[in-house]
């Protein structure tokens, strides 16, 4: 049997295989949202206001230890709040999210030898989502949060003994 009488007895190939191109991908979009925790925060911090403070497109972070977002997240701060937002292709079951400071601790240390900075933060009281940002991103996000960032007074005062 060759090819095309193949094809022609079976009919349902052509209508399935267009529908798994398109399922596929939102299925692993769905179970990354759920194992990464994002959907357990989207309960309570899914945001669909403008964000207003400083941004950073093509960001990178890891969620839980493991679940990396590499180079598709916009990650925001200002003093009120933590921004994250996936890229538009991989947006799906992943609202755009608005957590503030009050919300999250802060742990900081460093990575790769102790050549870059990492930021380990639990996000929602009551979720406790962990997220992890590494680099120039950590000092970024430090800056635009201001007196909101979760460490500010503890490296104020460190800052002060210091000098």
């Amino acid at each position: 049997m060759n090819a095309q009488a193949w094809i022609n007895d079976n009919q349902w190939v052509l209508y399935l295989a267009p529908t798994l191109v398109v399922a596929a991908p939102c299925a692993v979009f769905f179970l990354i949202s759920r194992l990464s925790g994002w959907v357990l925060l989207a309960g309570r911090f899914r945001t669909s206001e403008a964000f207003y403070g400083e941004t950073w497109k093509w960001q990178s972070g890891r969620f839980r230890g493991w679940c990396g977002y590499n180079n598709c997240l916009t990650v925001g701060a200002s003093p009120e709040a933590l921004y994250l937002s996936v890229m538009l292709p991989f947006r799906l079951f992943h609202p755009p999210l608005l957590i503030p400071w009050r919300e999250i601790e802060v742990e900081k240390g460093k990575a790769l030898f102790g050549f870059y900075d990492t930021a380990r933060m639990r996000m929602g009281c009551e979720e406790r989502v962990s997220f992890r940002i590494y680099g120039v991103l950590v000092n970024r996000v430090r800056q635009a949060a201001g007196p909101g960032w979760p460490l500010y007074y503890l490296e104020q005062m460190e800052g002060q003994s210091k000098g």
